[in-house]
């Protein structure tokens, strides 16, 4: 199965899991399981297996720059959305995703660690921003979704993922790893939560995210310094646990501070 084929599967499934969890247990766990590399892995392992596992290892590099873009997108929606509409803020964020993209990538070209050392207090100070609610598991009366709500989400989340399949092949180990970490899952999960719950939704799916995004960076991380060096599959066995030990932690943390 190619894996434009295999996203149409997996894509849906995962949108659907993900707002589910939203739906059950509020906006932030649904933000924090989005943040994970759910679709950013399947693309990384892609291009190991066609374009060679040195083509994998440098777009990692490229990935860690995308995700310092996506983060700096988390924060200018963090920053926006009090004090702007609901299509304002997602232009504005949007627009921060492209700008910093530009910068991180096109011109500055931090590198590995430089990337790292720039995400790790963006990703912290969106975290920061976006504090919890006072009881985010406290049931909240709802009207119920309408029915075009789910497969909206869905097809807004296939469609980007079908977009960035089909650009990253052609683009270069560079341009294909800034790709990569786009929040195809996350960003629809904003939008959706900001129309149909409100700012105070949206930044907890924003909160969640800017945690996930901790995994997706271990991830990273750890592909780069583990392709080449050992078989493919111990590689991202171990970066996928990595990812994970790295997310979490955030939610036993959230019971300790409700429980407190």
């Amino acid at each position: 199965m190619s894996l434009i084929a295999a996203k149409i599967a997996l894509t849906p499934t995962l949108m659907w899991a993900v707002s589910a969890a939203s739906r059950r247990w509020g906006s932030l766990v649904g933000g924090l399981l989005s943040g994970l590399p759910l679709t950013s892995a399947p693309i990384s392992i892609y291009l190991a297996l066609e374009q060679g596992e040195s083509f994998a290892a440098e777009a990692a590099i490229g990935s860690v720059e995308g995700l310092g873009a996506v983060t700096l997108c988390y924060l200018a929606y963090a920053l926006c959305a009090p004090r702007m509409g609901p299509v304002a803020s997602l232009c504005a964020a949007l627009s921060a995703f492209v700008l910093s993209g530009i910068v991180l990538h096109g011109l500055v070209r931090p590198g590995l660690w430089l990337a790292t050392a720039i995400d790790v207090p963006a990703m912290a100070l969106v975290v920061a921003l976006c504090p919890r609610a006072a009881d985010p598991d406290a049931p909240r009366r709802r009207p119920r979704p309408p029915r075009w709500d789910m497969p909206a989400r869905l097809a807004a989340a296939t469609a980007l993922v079908l977009m960035v399949s089909g650009l990253a092949p052609t683009l270069g180990s560079g341009l294909s790893g800034l790709l990569a970490p786009i929040p195809i899952i996350s960003w629809p999960l904003i939008a959706f939560a900001r129309f149909q719950d409100g700012v105070r939704a949206s930044l907890d799916v924003v909160r969640g995210s800017a945690q996930g995004a901790f995994g997706v960076l271990a991830f990273y991380v750890c592909i780069h310094l583990l392709l080449g060096r050992t078989d493919t599959i111990t590689a991202y066995a171990v970066s996928i646990a990595l990812s994970a030990a790295c997310v979490l932690p955030w939610l036993f943390v959230g019971r300790r501070v409700r429980a407190g």
